[in-house]
């Protein structure tokens, strides 16, 4: 399979998790540092790009920010676990699929045939999400399914992962 590259809001559409300005806040808080420990400059700090981190890496600081951010209750608790799971299966495939990419070069069936795998990864991710977050949508307050709505649809337009 061929190496891919994506962009933050379209590796986090296909965990199931937003768009860019939504996932920004969880790299932030999944990458701070522990209390009472030295932090660097923000200046001398390269920017974190998605290919230096796994996605399990990732997914972990993202479900902590989105219970936060949708405050999550404790009725809510089972169906928001449902989610999360699906969430950490979708990071695991896409680490999966990142793991079977094909070194040097490669013929143009080759490239369109990782390309086919890839695109099966990203539907069976899309799909495992809208199982396990419409149950939780539907049982969240208007508040919350506005907030969901700005996190998590507040991209798809321009990136067409849900269309």
């Amino acid at each position: 399979m061929t190496s891919h590259r994506l962009s933050l809001p379209a590796f986090a559409l296909l965990v199931g998790l937003g768009g860019l300005t939504a996932a920004a806040p969880a790299f932030a808080e999944a990458a701070a540092p522990a209390p009472g420990t030295a932090t660097p400059a923000p200046a001398a700090t390269p920017p974190m790009h998605e290919h230096h981190r796994s996605a399990e890496q990732f997914v972990v600081g993202r479900i902590a920010f989105l219970k936060a951010e949708l405050k999550i209750t404790p009725q809510q608790e089972a169906q928001w676990n449902k989610v999360a799971e699906a969430m950490r299966l979708n990071a695991k495939a896409i680490d999966a699929a990142r793991a079977q990419k094909v070194e040097g070069p490669q013929t143009a069936v080759q490239a369109l045939e990782g390309r086919s795998r890839f695109a099966d990864t990203m539907a069976k991710n899309t799909e495992r999400m809208l199982t396990a977050f419409r149950p939780l949508y539907q049982n969240l307050s208007p508040d919350q399914q506005k907030m969901a709505d700005e996190i998590l649809a507040g991209h798809s337009h321009h990136h067409h992962a849900f269309n």
